[in-house]
């Protein structure tokens, strides 16, 4: 166990180390999980930073998914008059309760337990603050939430935090990671046996049906990335303009979508897959990257990691070839935190098709 400036850390992990989505088992987190988002510096001192600068005293603040409550205590901290705090798990709510009591503001703070799209709140509020983005995104149901929090809970004027967030993909080198899936070897899979009944519930017909956390080293990168997608979490999508009126607002974008992207590799290699993450414009002049490999040096995510969405038979590409990609995410019926993504697609080397892949989680 390693000790961070927030609290204890416990997990260590290398560069490939092949783990489960933690995103697709939100609602069983526990607290060494909770621990864990504590200890991950590189989250932390970014969402402090955000928090200090996007609240001013005497607001009225939302911690959305407040968890432990680390963002609401920050919040009070700043001078924030109220901090609601939603939270469906009502054993990890009274651990935020606690904290910000333990800190002197419990006063300002109203819990509130449940799924946000099912409470109301006595006000809006002026910043609405959460961080329920997984690695690529939108892998906890993100886009939806926020913008649900965001017509319901904000003030005209008021800010949310991120503020804007976008997703990206690059092709990757990473035999040692797709070693562990061909092998059904994930660190916290169980034994082959559990692993297996783990596929068979998701409905995988493979191991590389599925995407995994692992930290994926910048070095791996086959091409350069492609933004898969743009949340401009402050306002709703609208039309292109073209010099026209502007017209009224549109309903938000749908969460289900299908995205064409093309990679033109800049080195020879192997492909094993896909690196996904992403870049949040969190407050006025705070960004958090979570591509970043560093692990020893804090940055790289211990609890984000990267998406890694592995190809059954890797690739072996030189320099020019191209990846043509289909990535795909759809709603899952399964409630508001889960989807199925697909990859597929092929490379192009010389003018031929020289491979094929298609991969689904759902």
């Amino acid at each position: 166990m390693t000790t961070t400036a927030h609290g204890p850390a416990p997990y260590t992990y290398t560069a490939e180390q092949v783990w489960l989505p933690a995103s697709e088992r939100l609602t069983d987190w526990d607290a060494s999980f909770h621990d864990l988002l504590l200890g991950d510096d590189l989250r932390m001192e970014a969402f402090r930073a955000a928090v200090h600068e996007a609240v001013r005293p005497g607001a009225a603040v939302l911690d959305l998914g407040t968890g432990t409550g680390i963002l609401a205590q920050w919040a009070l901290e700043a001078g924030a008059r109220t901090v609601y705090g939603i939270e469906f798990n009502a054993d990890v709510l009274r651990t935020a309760c606690e904290r910000v009591t333990a800190a002197g503001h419990g006063e300002r703070f109203r819990p509130v337990h449940g799924l946000s799209f099912d409470v109301e709140l006595p006000e809006r509020v002026d910043v609405v603050v959460s961080e329920i983005m997984g690695n690529l995104a939108d892998n906890e149901g993100f886009a939806t939430i926020l913008a649900d929090a965001r017509r319901r809970f904000l003030a005209p004027g008021g800010a949310m935090l991120p503020r804007r967030v976008e997703s990206y993909l690059v092709p990757v080198s990473a035999p040692r990671a797709h070693a562990q899936v061909r092998a059904g070897v994930p660190q916290d899979g169980g034994d082959a046996e559990q692993f297996a009944a783990l596929l068979r519930g998701r409905g995988a017909r493979s191991p590389f049906d599925l995407y995994y956390d692992v930290v994926l080293p910048l070095d791996g990168h086959l091409a350069a990335p492609r933004v898969v997608r743009v949340y401009d979490l402050e306002r709703p999508e609208r039309p292109e303009q073209h010099g026209r009126p502007e017209q009224p607002e549109q309903p938000e974008p749908s969460a289900t979508y299908r995205v064409p992207l093309v990679f033109t590799a800049h080195r020879d290699g192997v492909l094993s897959g896909f690196k996904g993450y992403f870049v949040a414009t969190l407050s006025d002049t705070v960004a958090l990257d979570i591509s970043g490999d560093g692990i020893a040096e804090r940055t790289a995510s211990d609890s984000w990691k990267h998406c890694y969405l592995p190809i059954e038979q890797q690739v072996r590409l030189r320099r020019g070839d191209r990846i043509v990609l289909d990535f795909e995410r759809t709603d899952s019926p399964d409630g508001p935190f889960r989807q199925g993504y697909r990859w597929e697609g092929r490379v192009i080397s010389g003018g031929e098709v020289t491979a094929r892949f298609a991969h689904t989680t759902s």
